[in-house]
């Protein structure tokens, strides 16, 4: 109850800096049931696979980078934030900003994605 009722007030204070908003959605993704969990999953692999094929490039810079989304309810983006300047960094965050996740969510709702690639 006690870890409901503080993940309860650490979301309702709207984070200003990535690393607080990552904070946010590594606390928000810790607390979801496993149904939430898997459908978080197949929506952010749906959502980085069109990122990616939009802006992939053939030996692009593959700098880690993390984009972490505040959705509304019905999946659009709140705010979104970005760690990582590399063109596909802007252009991945751009992408998921525009197209949020589907599905329902709980608001305030936080994940992130951090993506690691490897050229082949």
């Amino acid at each position: 109850m006690f870890k409901a009722i503080f993940l309860a007030a650490q979301l309702a204070v709207a984070p200003e800096s990535v690393d607080e908003a990552k904070a946010m959605a590594d606390a928000n993704e810790a607390s979801l049931s496993r149904d939430l969990t898997e459908q978080l999953l197949e929506s952010q692999g749906q959502a980085l696979g069109t990122a990616l094929a939009a802006c992939g490039r053939p030996h692009m810079d593959l700098a880690v980078f993390t984009v972490v989304l505040s959705l509304n309810a019905d999946g659009s983006v709140k705010r979104s934030w970005r760690k990582g300047d590399t063109y596909l960094a802007k252009c991945m965050h751009a992408a998921l900003d525009a197209s949020g996740l589907a599905g329902e969510w709980p608001e305030p709702f936080y994940t992130s994605i951090v993506l690691t690639l490897r050229e082949p």
